[in-house]
Parts: C-alpha cells; sequence; structure tokens
C-alpha cells in the first residue's frame, strides 16, 4: 500500500513538473504573459505528441499567441505549413537553376515536384477542406504534404548524395505534423 501511494504521490510530481515545464517553455518562446489564450495554446499542445515542437511551431507566427480556440490554433498551424511548404519549393527551384544538368540538379527538381504537389495539396484542397469543416479530409492532406521533405531525402540517398536541403526538408515534416495533429483535435468536435 506505501509503494502505490508512492508511486502515485511520484506521477503526481512528475505530472505538474511537466505541466510546469511547458508553461515555461510557452514563455521562453515569446508568447504573451500566461493568460487564458497562452493556457489554450499550452493545453492544446500538451494533446499532441511532442508539445514542446507543437510551441516551437506555432511559435513561427505570432497570430498562435491570440488564438481562443482549438480551431483557431489548427487553422494557424495549417497556415504555417502552407507557407513552408511554398518557401520550400521557391528554395529549391532556386537551388536547382545552379545545377541543372547534374545529378543533383535532376534530385533537386523531383525535390521540387514533391513540394509543388504539397503546397497544391494544402493551399488548393486542404485549405478549402478545413474552412469547409472537412477536418478529416484536411488532415490526410496535410498528413500527406508531410511526406514531400522525405521524398527529397530518399531521392538524394538515391544517388548517394548529401542532400543541401536537410534542414528544410525537416521543418516540413515537423510543421505538417503539427498541424495534422491540431486538424485532428477538431474531428468530432
Amino acid at each position: 500500500l506505501a509503494k502505490c501511494k508512492l508511486k502515485t504521490a511520484m506521477a503526481s510530481t512528475l505530472r505538474s513538473l511537466a505541466i510546469v515545464l511547458i508553461v515555461l517553455a510557452a514563455v521562453s518562446f515569446g508568447f504573451p504573459a500566461i493568460n487564458a489564450d497562452a493556457t489554450l495554446l499550452v493545453k492544446t499542445c500538451k494533446k499532441t505528441t511532442n508539445a514542446l515542437l507543437c510551441l516551437a511551431v506555432l511559435h513561427v507566427d505570432p497570430k498562435s499567441a491570440y488564438a481562443t480556440t482549438e480551431h483557431d490554433l489548427a487553422n494557424v498551424a495549417l497556415q504555417i505549413a502552407s507557407n513552408t511548404a511554398d518557401h520550400n519549393a521557391e528554395v529549391i527551384h532556386n537551388l536547382a537553376k545552379d545545377v541543372q544538368g547534374t545529378p543533383e540538379g535532376g534530385t533537386l527538381n523531383i525535390c521540387l515536384g514533391a513540394y509543388v504537389d504539397a503546397t497544391n495539396d494544402l493551399e488548393i484542397d486542404a485549405r478549402p477542406g478545413f474552412d469547409g469543416g472537412n477536418y478529416v479530409g484536411a488532415r490526410n492532406l496535410v498528413l500527406g504534404a508531410k511526406g514531400a521533405g522525405g521524398r527529397c531525402e530518399v531521392a538524394f540517398k538515391g544517388i548517394k548524395k548529401k542532400s543541401p536541403v536537410t534542414n528544410i526538408d525537416q521543418q516540413m515534416t515537423e510543421r505538417c505534423g503539427v498541424a495534422g495533429e491540431l486538424i485532428g483535435l477538431l474531428i468530432h468536435k
């Protein structure tokens, strides 16, 4: 019985410590003083598989600090994912121009195709679906777009070259992952 009470007390202490760390992370990421909206942000991110990553991704857009609902946060995350796909396509397009006719140029064109597809899926299909309340469809499109970075990395492995876009590929994966999870919270609401 004493062991059970000790385990329960330790679990409660660890849970409290985790909450404090998440709140501190929210403050350190520059979110406004903890108020009802910042509390929503922390509580919502705790529902994802990686609360700190969720906070970091949402910090990309200051509008997230002013969200008043989970829907608002999912909306911001979807916009961050769309902006990331668009930005990454532009970066890759510019890199590809300098190495056309080489294996790297061909591989960057594969990457570019993956990001153009992801941008279209996010902006043309996922956004209207989300705005219309089709959260399952929007989430599935976002999670599909999440794979653009992985397809790019695999293409570079195929030519046995180090990818020059690994960092932005990782951003795409992370940002779409968070957006997909936040949209998923809206299903069945």
